[in-house]
């Protein structure tokens, strides 16, 4: 039974974990990292990234996996019906949308950097898709019977990706490259340390 998934976004969910596991990764940070080297011309390398996309996206893609398992090929009740799914949706591109405004306004980026490639792919597809499928697979998941262990597994990577932003947040890096959209290309260093990241960055 598949009828109360969103079109679109609930395929990745009804083909099995692994399917799951891969779509997940495939927005990201695959294709963050793609963005990034077909736009930014830069090599995605976890130690200048953050943590809570290098390790912690990773682990939500496993907990969208353990969900989809534990659901069993079961549409996962009123959380997967139409409001509720396009409500979450709408929801996370909200606050993908309110974060993108707070950080240009708070001097963590500048306009250039907001307006990177992969700052848009971030903000506009990260949030409500991957949020999509958490709030799906995650949470019937969690109201499906089924192993504990299981279950403790996904709080355990909410957690950790929880935590990992905690740590981003305390520990700046560039994120995003200024951003040349006239050229292509990201705008040529040196860059003037007119943001949080900047500073960060030329501070390394």
């Amino acid at each position: 039974m598949t009828a109360g998934y969103l079109p679109g976004l609930g395929a990745a969910l009804r083909h099995g974990p692994w399917v799951a596991a891969g779509a997940a990764l495939a927005v990201t940070p695959v294709g963050f990292a793609a963005i990034a080297a077909a736009l930014e011309h830069r090599l995605f390398d976890v130690r200048r990234e953050f943590v809570a996309l290098a390790f912690g996206d990773p682990l939500l893609a496993v907990s969208v996996a353990l969900g989809v398992w534990l659901l069993r090929g079961r549409v996962p009740g009123g959380v997967a019906s139409l409001p509720f799914g396009l409500a979450w949706v709408a929801g996370c591109l909200g606050f993908g949308l309110w974060q993108w405004r707070a950080e240009l306004r708070s001097g963590f980026y500048t306009r250039a950097q907001a307006l990177a490639p992969t700052k848009i792919w971030h903000q506009l597809v990260v949030y409500p898709v991957l949020g999509y499928w958490v709030w799906t697979a995650d949470l019937g998941g969690l109201l499906a019977s089924g192993p504990v262990a299981a279950k403790a597994a996904i709080g355990g990577c909410i957690a950790a990706w929880l935590l990992a932003n905690g740590y981003d947040r305390r520990h700046p890096k560039l994120g995003h490259p200024p951003y040349d959209w006239p050229r292509l290309r990201p705008l040529r260093p040196p860059w003037p340390a007119q943001s949080v990241s900047l500073r960060a960055y030329l501070r390394r």
